[in-house]
């Protein structure tokens, strides 16, 4: 010190008002000279300070303030920087340091209020100088007393001018104790960050693990609690509350106290070292080390510490209701300042809280602990304390309080915010009685909450995602909605004030950034009201900070979801595992800037960031979401809630026990319910109802304290009978937990009853008359096992239940959320005591305060229950609390929350006619649609959207106004900016466009040019008119530029758009376009074509877009010109059909490339719309506009080809000729000009298909006859095109002959007959099938057959499969058709069958002879299509097939193989099985009552034909020959009766045949006892119905089908060439049959009951007989036999044993049979046996002499029988040939056979062709050429034809 000389001054001062004091002169002499002697320079502080001393003990006002200032001054010089140890007392004993007893003599000087004001304010500023102190700094005791001091003259003080300083000082006080440990921060970060950057070094262990958990568990300690981890999981421990906080003191401070007072030399701040080695250079000191530094910085905290805990502890003070609201007094100007400098020290030094450096020692386990989780519990405490204040003022501050920590410090405060805010704020603004201005202070915290997007979406994670916890987000949302939408009354006036005076530019929130400090708080200006706006009603202002409130969440949303926020899942590396400098918005942590060290320092992070993991937290919430969900249906209905609960596993199991603890431990469940659900009778219920008793402990505790418990669980229901179930249950639980209280159960029970009835009572405000305590103990009298409860015992319930209602504590913390003053008494006098007593008072505020002090006690009791069970639980886990760092949490949140925001949002916009609230809305409603559109939510977008396309009003012009302006302001911006993402919502954006542009031109506005495929809308000709009902203001603003380059904007930005999104927009384009044309009518308007114009537009712009994209933009937009096409309005489809050709134009510019088909479809509008138009000048058009393209872009055209022709194809079959022929003439000018284009575009399938078209059109048969020229001409054309590959070919090899091909190459050349020769021979193919003009179909007929002769050499075995199987065989495919079509008389089919399809027949056996050796595989195929055609009903198909198959054997027989007479012989044996009549011995035939109801397939050759039907060895086949002509039965019993099971069978099986064995039936057999009449009168004839004449018909037919197949198999063997060329056991094979065709018919002429009975069934005229077929097949069966017998090849003879061994018996029976014939009543039958008895005879006669002679005594007697009957010339001459050789043979006379006999031999042995011609006698057709029949023959019926032959 350089000069005292203020301090000479000083003294000199002191010496002269010392007076009398003598000690006080002399110490001030010794001081004076000991600084005379020292030059004017301090030695001893001592003596100095010693006179100073004195001088303040005085009580002179001028000593004292001169004393004062002195030592001030002194110690701002650090004079009294003196160590203890340099200092002893009179004694020796060690003193307090200097500068403590100095600030002790300060302190000594304030005496109260009663201090003299000089003194006071001297005391002020020298206590200001000790603490401000910066070269020696105070701590511990000294600096706690100074500032104590200060704060007591603030207080204690009469002077407002020394309040105030004094308030000043303290603020700047406590400020200095946390600036300096924020710069001790700062240079303890600088001294971590170098030890970092020394791995050799051990650095600072401040961030160490160990640390970290420690801090960790500390803070575990508050949110363990002593449920198991299985109690955890369904639902966790209880709820944390208010009354919690008071004692959830972590941090041990007990042993710290004030501590000494320490003396610290402040350091000058270094210069930041710039590199390691300055660093270095700096530490080099060696009394710097870091623990020394460390213990340096501890004391700082220490300071801080032990201030912010004394001003917490001053600010929970309680107060009585007189303190309560004297904001004057000094108990609530002590709460104030306190409160507010916590405020001000957390808000101005947040980095001191909040920085994991900043840490104490913990004095219990001497541990390092964060600051802020060391001054947690008073803080908490404070706001506890007076967070729910009645006071204004205090509630005010403890909100801001409560601020910071929502804003700074959730995640160590996760489980207290929510306390405070479900205990406190939340309830507030669910109380009705709550003061409005407390209700507003909160809404504004709430508003600077939802601007931070952190903390709303990190409140979302830790609360709303956690099944624990109550949703918080959701609710803060749904609450602001509840206020934005209340109803306010407010003038116009009143709107605007509250516009001018809260008008502000959104910008950074400045009160996020700047310091804060106490309001002035001395008595003088404490009581000045701070309110503004009183004009303004506080319920809107609460309405509209509620409505900005939410408007700025949705703009906190949209800032957090932006893409380029990253991800943190736990994939990267260290750096991804904490935020970097980017993420950290300015907006969302002001305090970086004043912290840099934040950045790399996370906020004390619980959990690692791969906790948010956005997925898992879905599923959390999607559970939480469930457990929600299935608790309202059990509050609703708690059966279907119980099972909810079940199903998703939030009850364990279905046991009693389980539910019931569910039911006891759930809060949300309602308690009535609950109630409701035990109470039930059912076993199920009453079991859970006593499990959940059986929960509950009444060990120790009083009757009525249990019984409060008990009725606590639940609400007592109103019925008896449940009622009584619980009492007794309630009995006997307190009795097993008390057995030593009552009697027995019944005395608690009973007492339970009365005690009910008690509360009742005297509770209930309809009893007038309240029960006594004397009728309670008599009530209750010998309950106790017929002894007497004491009286005293009666009276203390009757008295607890007086003062103490038993009531629902949920119902009442509902009564007092509502609002609901108790209840008053009813009595007269009463009620005018009352009215007295409440004048004066405020009864809403009383009502109130005593609901809050309610609540707090409840709080406070279950907090102190929850804090005891934290205790005891042994295993403590810290909170986790989950920072935000995705951006896809957006989603979920809005998710849950939009429907709030939408009712808010879309009702004030409705309502409000203020502009500025439109526009709020309006900003909401545009970034609740981005956020719906960017997490692709359908249900809100279309919401926000409909809303704001409904606030536009354009469908009700004469209401919009400029409200409405700014809505479709808002729905263009957001078709600008969200067109990627809108999707469906397109169409309520094009809609408002749509709208907007008819608003826009004026009715009369018809000039303006559409026709151009670009259109510029901003030159678009507008009407000076205005539209009728449109003010002129509106349509300036619908017609000014932003509107109009918004509108152009947004089709111009299409080409950016992204695939699916330009696909939703073309698809909504369409939709509106087709509702302004279906609204247009007839109308002209240019309106109608405004968004056809834009479709139009927005295709040039899109058209460069890759192919798949426009392909599926393509999609929707023909499939809208389709539409438009065909509609009524003609110049509408002009429009779309020129904009069509215009971008059709276009497209075609652009390349191709091969294999693509984009032309093709481009083009399919103009087919649709020629194909479903009816309109010849559309029609016409159409074709022009094709030919237009085809002239214009011919060599651009590609896949365009296909399309093209397929309109040429619908042109084809128009009606009108100038269409036909307008698009022939292109036709055959594309053939003839770009054949090979058309060819080389995969398009001459489309071709043929056209001219096939042009075939078909039975109109203009000139056409058709030259498309069909036409057709026949492509086939050498195409030979010869190079485009072509089939060219080639035939140019390597004109000739055509054999070309031998590789597997490959056949397999190459397959697809090329595929690809060309198919479709020119399918068109034939498909003329001759469908045509209608018989000469176009008999040219197609001879064409296709002709190309498939000329040509058909070249064609693989693979190709010609696929022609039998798609075009040779479909042919006949109406053979398969039903039977009914063929009888009926179509005469366009039947003209088809009779020429078309019977020359076809022919034309496929000259083709397969043609190239036998190609198609001799498809033998069977062949066979099997004859045998269809054999197998018709039609006699004249039937025929042609005949000889069709006639004609296949004998023009190739010299070609067969074995093989293929096996296949031959096979089809005949199929033909014979399909053509027996087994149905002749169905009873079901013979049965009128059966049901008849055949397969409609007739007689349908529906399977294919088996080659190989049982290819028997010649031995089966001989034996099968072998006949006992003994017998005239021998018939194969139930096998040979029976059909084979084949489809052909089941067409004449009825149902009835069906279930029914099929067995021989006899006259004697029991079956048809049955069906002979009842009576011996005469039989009514049988009424014959149509199914069962056309099941009889078909009978027939098969009958006459069996005599055509053996008069085919007798023409056959009488050729030659066929009888040598088939094997012999194929002919054996075929023999078999003729001999079971034989004995088939031979057993039904027997059966002549059978054959009656058929006839009375109306089966025919008269009764039926196969003799025709037992005679003809007897015949041709004799006649092969004889020919093989006489047969002489080396083949024949090997059978002729075997054949002589069945031909002689057989001839036996004939004879013999012949014989038995009446001549009188069997004449018919006489004629049809004759030639074949003359066949025996002769054959016989012309057996060799050997065999003759064998046999002649078995043939002798019967031709001597046969002179007895009347005979013929032919049976003469044969009998005398038989006579003759048995005289040359038997008796030896020679010559008796002349030469010319015995040369007749075999020769003759053959059927007479006279019998031949009329073999078919009796059941069959009359014998008619192939040629002959047509109609006749179709229609002709066969039972009438057999009727006629009969008759």
């Amino acid at each position: 010190m350089s000069s005292l000389k203020f301090v000479v001054s000083d003294l000199d001062t002191i010496a002269a008002h010392a007076g009398r004091n003598k000690q006080l002169a002399e110490l001030v002499k010794k001081a004076l000279a000991a600084i005379e002697k020292n030059d004017h320079e301090l030695s001893d502080p001592e003596v100095l300070f010693a006179p100073l001393q004195l001088a303040t003990k005085t009580g002179t006002v001028p000593l004292a303030t001169t004393a004062l200032d002195c030592i001030g001054k002194l110690i701002s010089y650090s004079s009294f920087s003196v160590s203890p140890g340099q200092a002893s007392g009179q004694d020796g004993a060690e003193q307090a340091p200097l500068i403590e007893r100095a600030i002790d003599t300060i302190c000594d000087c304030f005496q109260g209020e009663t201090t003299p004001v000089e003194i006071q304010l001297q005391i002020v500023k020298s206590l200001l100088a000790a603490v401000l102190n910066d070269k020696i700094v105070v701590h511990g005791a000294g600096l706690l007393k100074a500032v104590r001091q200060v704060y007591n003259v603030f207080l204690l003080s009469r002077s407002t001018s020394n309040q105030q300083v004094a308030q000043g000082t303290l603020t700047q006080m406590v400020g200095t104790v946390f600036e300096r440990v924020k710069t001790r921060l700062h240079m303890k970060e600088a001294r971590v960050n170098l030890d970092k950057l020394k791995p050799s070094q051990s650095s600072l262990a401040v961030d160490r693990p160990d640390d970290q958990s420690n801090i960790e568990s500390e803070e575990g300690n508050e949110g363990a609690s002593d449920v198991n981890p299985r109690d955890a999981s369904n639902g966790g421990g209880p709820k944390l509350t208010l009354k919690d906080l008071e004692h959830r003191k972590s941090f041990d401070d007990s042993n710290m106290g004030e501590g000494p007072t320490m003396v610290t030399q402040l350091k000058p701040p270094k210069r930041i070292a710039r590199s390691i080695s300055e660093q270095s250079l700096q530490e080099s000191s060696p009394e710097e080390t870091s623990e020394s530094l460390d213990a340096e910085d501890e004391v700082y905290i220490r300071d801080a510490y032990l201030v912010f805990r004394s001003f917490c502890n001053l600010s929970t003070k309680l107060l009585p209701p007189d303190q309560l609201y004297d904001l004057r007094g000094q108990p609530m100007r002590s709460k104030l300042i306190s409160l507010h400098l916590i405020h001000m020290l957390l808000n101005n030094n947040i980095t001191v809280f909040t920085s994991p450096l900043c840490t104490i020692t913990n004095s219990k386990s001497n541990e390092p602990t964060n600051f802020l989780q060391a001054i947690k519990y008073y803080l908490c405490l404070s706001i506890t304390r007076n967070g729910a204040s009645s006071v204004d003022r205090v509630f005010d501050i403890c909100c801001e309080i409560f601020w910071l920590m929502l804003k700074y410090m959730r995640a160590p405060f996760k489980k207290e915010i929510e306390v405070f805010l479900n205990e406190i704020y939340l309830a507030l603004l669910a109380r009705k009685n709550a003061p409005l201005s407390q209700k507003l202070t909160f809404l504004a915290i709430l508003k600077r909450f939802c601007e931070d997007p952190r903390a709303l979406v990190e409140t979302y994670l830790n609360y709303d995602c956690d099944r624990n916890v109550d949703n918080i987000f959701q609710t803060i949302i749904e609450d602001l909605s509840k206020f934005a939408t209340a109803s306010v009354t407010i003038t116009s006036g009143q709107e605007q004030q509250y516009e001018n005076n809260h008008f502000r530019p959104h910008s950074t929130s400045e009160w996020q950034i700047k310091a804060v400090f106490p309001p002035p708080l001395s008595v003088a200006m404490i009581a000045l009201q701070y309110e503004t706006d009183t004009d303004i009603p506080k319920e809107y202002v609460m309405k509209r900070v509620s409505l900005d409130s939410l408007v700025e969440t949705l703009r906190s949303l949209v800032n957090w979801s932006q893409p380029r926020r990253p991800e943190a899942n736990g994939v990267g590396g260290e750096s991804e595992s904490r935020l970097s400098g980017d993420e950290v918005r300015e907006s969302i942590d002001p305090s970086a800037s004043e912290y840099p060290s934040r950045i790399e320092t996370p906020i004390l992070p619980s959990t690692p960031l791969a906790d948010d993991d956005p997925d898992q937290l879905e599923k959390e919430k999607a559970r939480k979401t469930a457990m929600t969900n299935a608790i309202k249906a059990f509050n609703f209905k708690p059966k279907h809630g119980i099972k909810l609960l079940l199903k998703e596993r939030f009850i364990p199991s279905d046991r009693p026990e389980d539910i019931a603890r569910f039911l006891l431990s759930e809060e949300r469940l309602d308690k009535a319910q609950i109630g409701e659900f035990l109470g039930e009778g059912d076993q199920k219920n009453i079991d859970i109802m006593h499990a959940f008793v059986d929960t509950m402990d009444f060990t120790k505790k009083r009757f009525v304290d249990a019984l409060r418990q008990f009725l606590q669980s639940f609400r007592l229901p109103g019925e008896a009978q449940k009622i009584d179930r619980f009492m007794l249950k309630f009995a006997n639980r307190y009795v097993m937990g008390n057995p030593n209280a009552f009697a027995n159960a019944d005395t608690p029970y009973v007492l339970a009853y009365s005690v009910i009835l008690l509360n009742t009572d005297l509770h209930s405000s309809k009893v007038a008359k309240h029960m006594s305590k004397t009728d309670f103990i008599k009530n209750n009298r010998g309950i106790n096992d017929n002894a007497d409860l004491p009286d005293e015992y009666l009276l203390g319930i009757y008295d607890d239940i007086a003062n103490n209602e038993i009531v629902l504590k949920s119902e009442r913390a509902l009564a007092a959320a509502n609002g609901v003053l108790p209840a008053q008494s009813t009595t007269l006098a009463a009620q005018v005591g009352q009215a007295f007593s409440n004048v004066g008072r405020d009864l809403q505020r009383e009502a109130y305060v005593q609901q809050s002090e309610e609540i707090s006690l409840r709080s406070e009791q279950l907090f102190k229950d929850l804090y005891r069970r934290e205790r005891k639980n042994a295993e403590k886990a810290g909170t986790k609390f989950i920072p935000a760092t995705s951006f896809k949490h957006v989603g979920p949140m809005f998710d849950v929350t939009w429907m709030s925001l939408f009712s808010a949002l879309s009702s004030q916009m409705q309502k409000a006619q203020n502009l500025e609230v439109n526009k709020l809305c309006l900003e909401g409603m545009k970034l609740a649609t981005k956020i719906a559109c960017l997490f692709d939510l359908a249900t809100p977008r279309e919401a926000f959207i409909s809303a704001l396309k409904n606030a536009t009003n354009l469908n009700n012009p004469p209401g919009i106004h400029v409200k409405n302006v700014e809505a479709l302001k808002v729905i263009l911006e957001l078709g600008q900016t969200e067109g990627n993402l809108l999707k469906q919502s397109w169409k309520d954006v094009l809609l408002c466009i749509s709208q907007l542009d008819r608003e826009q031109n004026a009715p009369t506005d018809t000039n303006s040019s559409r026709n151009s495929t670009h259109s510029d809308r901003r030159h678009r000709p507008r009407s000076n008119t205005v539209p009728p009902g449109v003010s002129a203001d509106i349509a300036l603003l619908f017609r000014s530029e932003d509107v109009i380059k918004s509108v152009d904007r947004i089709f111009t930005n299409t080409a950016s758009l992204s695939g699916e999104a330009i696909v939703h927009f073309a698809r909504a384009l369409t939709e509106v376009s087709w509702d302004e044309i279906r609204g247009s009518g007839s109308n002209d308007s240019p309106h109608t074509y405004f968004s056809l114009q834009k479709i139009v537009e927005i295709s040039a712009y899109n058209m460069t877009r890759v192919r798949f994209e426009w392909a599926n933009i393509w999609d929707v937009l023909g499939e809208h010109f389709n539409r438009v096409g065909c509609h009524g309005n003609t110049k509408i489809v002009f429009f779309a059909l020129d904009s069509l050709r215009q971008l059709s134009m276009r497209f075609m510019e652009i390349e191709e490339l091969p294999g693509f088909k984009f032309q093709k479809d481009f083009l399919k509008p103009f087919e649709h719309v020629m194909s479903n138009s009816n309109d010849i000048t559309v029609k016409e058009l159409t074709l022009r506009c094709l030919i237009q393209m085809i002239q214009a872009r011919g060599e651009n055209i590609r896949s365009g080809w296909r399309t093209m022709f397929g309109v040429f194809t619908v042109a084809a079959r128009d009606p009108h000729e100038s269409i036909v022929s307008l698009a022939y003439e292109n036709v055959t000018q594309v053939y003839k000009t770009r054949f090979g284009v058309v060819i080389s575009q995969s398009a001459f399938t489309d071709l043929i298909v056209c001219l096939t078209e042009f075939s078909k059109n039975m109109r203009f048969q000139k056409k058709s006859l030259q498309a069909m020229e036409t057709l026949k001409s492509i086939i050498p054309r195409m030979l010869k095109t190079p485009e072509c590959p089939l060219s080639r070919r035939f140019n390597l090899n004109p000739s055509a002959g054999d070309v031998s091909v590789t597997s490959t190459g056949q397999q190459t050349r397959t697809s090329v007959e595929e690809g060309f020769w198919f479709p020119v021979l399918f068109a034939f193919h498909d003329v001759l099938m469908t045509g209608e003009d018989l000469e176009v179909r008999s040219n197609a007929l001879n064409y296709f057959f002709e190309a498939l002769l000329r040509y058909g050499g070249e064609f693989p075995t693979d190709f010609w499969d696929i022609l039998w199987r798609q075009q040779l065989y479909p042919i006949f495919m109406v053979l398969r058709s039903q039977p009914e079509m063929l009888d009926v008389n179509h005469e366009e089919l039947s003209v088809w069958l009779s020429t078309t399809m019977i020359q076809a027949l022919r034309n496929m056996i000259t083709l397969f002879t043609h190239y036998f050796d190609a198609l001799e595989y498809m033998l069977d195929r062949f066979l099997e299509l004859l045998a269809l055609c054999i197998c018709q009903e039609n006699d004249t198909i039937a025929r042609i097939g005949s000889n069709c198959l006639q004609q296949l054997i004998l023009q190739n027989v010299t070609k067969f193989t074995d093989e293929h007479w096996t296949k031959i012989v096979g089809a005949f044996c199929e033909l014979f099985e399909r053509t027996t009549a087994y149905q002749l011995f169905s009873p079901s035939t013979i049965n009128s009552m059966a049901s008849i109801s055949p397969p409609p397939n007739g007689l349908e050759f529906s399977g294919p034909l088996s080659p190989g039907v049982e290819a028997s060895s010649d031995e089966k086949s001989l034996k099968s020959l072998k006949i006992n002509g003994a017998d005239e039965n021998d018939f194969p019993d139930q096998e040979a009766s029976t059909p084979h099971t084949n489809g052909d069978d089941d067409s004449l099986r009825t149902p009835t045949a069906s279930t029914m064995p099929q067995t021989p039936i006899t006259p004697m057999t029991p079956q048809l006892e049955e069906f002979k009449p009842s009576s011996s009168l005469q039989q009514q004839p049988i009424q014959v119905t149509a199914a069962r004449r056309r099941f009889f018909n078909r009978i027939i037919s098969r009958c006459v089908l069996q005599l055509l197949l053996i008069e085919t198999v007798n023409e056959l063997f009488s050729n030659d060439a066929v009888y040598a060329q088939i094997p012999s056991s194929e002919l054996l094979r075929l023999m078999a049959l003729l001999k079971k065709s034989f004995l088939f018919a031979k057993r039904f002429n027997a059966e002549k009951e059978l054959r009656m009975r058929l006839w009375r069934e109306g089966f025919m005229k008269q009764p039926p007989n196969l003799l025709k077929q037992e005679s003809s097949s007897a015949a041709t069966y004799v006649a092969i036999l004889f020919r093989m017998f006489g047969d002489t090849a080396p083949e024949r003879q090997g059978s002729k044993a075997d054949v002589e061994s069945a031909l002689v018996p057989l001839c036996q029976d004939i004879i013999r049979a012949y014989i038995a014939l009446e001549e009188e009543g069997q004449h018919r039958n006489i004629v049809a046996w004759r030639p074949v008895v003359v066949d025996v005879l002769e054959g016989y006669a012309a057996f060799p002499r050997d065999t003759f002679a064998k046999h002649i005594k078995s043939f002798y007697p019967l031709t001597v029988e046969l002179l007895g009957k009347q005979m013929g010339g032919d049976l003469r001459g044969a009998l005398l040939l038989v006579l003759r050789r048995v005289g040359e043979v038997g008796l030896g006379i020679e010559g008796m056979a002349t030469p010319a006999q015995n040369g007749k031999g075999l020769a003759a042995s053959g059927p007479d062709p006279e019998w031949r011609n009329s073999a078919l006698s009796s059941m069959s057709f009359e014998p008619r050429s192939a040629e002959g029949g047509g109609m006749d023959a179709l229609s002709d019926d066969p039972s009438t034809r057999v009727m006629r032959r009969m008759s």
